[in-house]
């Protein structure tokens, strides 16, 4: 049994985590923190908790937080950490970061990026980037697990196997969308129900960080470099999340081919699913639960590749990854307290 604390435990990932670690026999949670509803009982701000869990949140006192348990989750906004983690506090518990701060970026790229200076940049090298499927070994024997962002998780799961075999050519563009809850809990006019219904608009079309840290951990795990054209759309609906990739093929491969690479990497991976030939992917057919889907066609004019892939953006590109990456650090089964069927309606 290990004690665990989760900061920013009322955003949107946050409550997934406090959900999905209430079916973990192995966890025992200590602190739910929120500085935005410190003092309130969890099953008060989300009443789909009453009967289950009733703690009082706490206020984010980083001294306490990092003190008297085994593993501490940060759902924190970007910027919030940084400023805050130590050395000293690192020794003193493992973590597992759901937020920006410590994924790939020097000091110039996290200003670029996201508008601020890194307090504690030098700390990055000691996080282990958390990509469960094709980062195992090194998150077994990490203590510090970098979780990645859900367009990434999305991006690198749906192209690593055909970078990796050297089938695509460098240049590779990503149509991305995502539901609102990709937003974050805090209210923004782009967000508001009168805003948003009824239209989908693209966000971040140049230096989406994503982009960035997809190029980063491809070149890292799949030693290539790649041209990476991407740009996110926000749909109107709660979650899920769904990628359409676009390549060419360095030569004439047929739909078997393409198909055995990726069964190469992911045949016995418990959460990726390779859909059978003509099936059509969708968000809702992963919708609260830790699953990828993945499929794709080939178009035989100009040799394209076209590959769709979906995933809960809150789940597998959340908070689901994060407990898979839990499992992998602490040796308990990879798929403890995440075997939900997805939830169609």
């Amino acid at each position: 049994m290990i004690k665990v604390n989760v900061l920013g435990a009322t955003g949107y990932i946050g409550s997934e985590l406090v959900r999905l670690l209430y079916g973990h026999k192995e966890v025992e949670l200590i602190r739910l923190v929120s500085e935005s509803y410190k003092e309130a009982s969890f099953d008060s701000i989300y009443r789909n908790f009453k009967g289950f869990q009733d703690k009082i949140c706490t206020e984010l006192d980083f001294d306490a937080v990092f003190s008297d348990v085994d593993l501490v989750f940060s759902c924190l906004p970007y910027g919030v950490l940084m400023e805050n983690l130590t050395k000293e506090r690192m020794e003193k518990v493992k973590i597992i970061d759901l937020g920006a701060d410590y994924r790939f970026m020097n000091q110039a790229e996290y200003k670029e990026y996201y508008g601020m200076d890194h307090k504690s940049i030098e700390l990055s090298s000691s996080f282990v980037y958390g990509l469960s499927e094709w980062n195992e070994e090194e998150i077994k024997k990490a203590n510090y697990i970098a979780n990645p962002g859900c367009f990434a998780t999305n991006m690198e799961l749906a192209l690593l196997p055909l970078i990796k075999e050297g089938v695509l050519e460098n240049e590779i563009i990503v149509d991305g969308k995502c539901g609102l809850s990709g937003s974050g809990r805090k209210l923004t006019l782009g967000t508001h129900f009168a805003e948003a219904n009824e239209s989908v608009k693209a966000y971040k079309i140049i230096n989406h960080p994503h982009e960035f840290e997809t190029r980063k951990a491809i070149e890292a795990l799949g030693h290539k470099r790649i041209q990476l054209n991407f740009v996110p759309h926000i749909l109107p609906m709660q979650r899920g999340m769904l990628i359409t990739c676009y390549s060419r093929l360095k030569e004439r491969l047929n739909e078997e081919q393409i198909r055995k690479i990726y069964q190469k990497y992911y045949a016995h991976k418990r959460f990726i699913q390779l859909l059978e030939q003509g099936m059509y992917v969708e968000t809702r057919w992963v919708k609260n639960a830790n699953m990828c889907h993945i499929n794709f066609e080939i178009k035989e004019e100009g040799n394209q590749l076209i590959i769709v892939s979906a995933i809960d953006n809150l789940i597998k590109g959340g908070a689901g990854q994060a407990i898979q990456n839990m499992n992998l650090m602490f040796g308990y089964p990879e798929e403890m307290a995440l075997e939900m069927v997805p939830t169609c309606l």
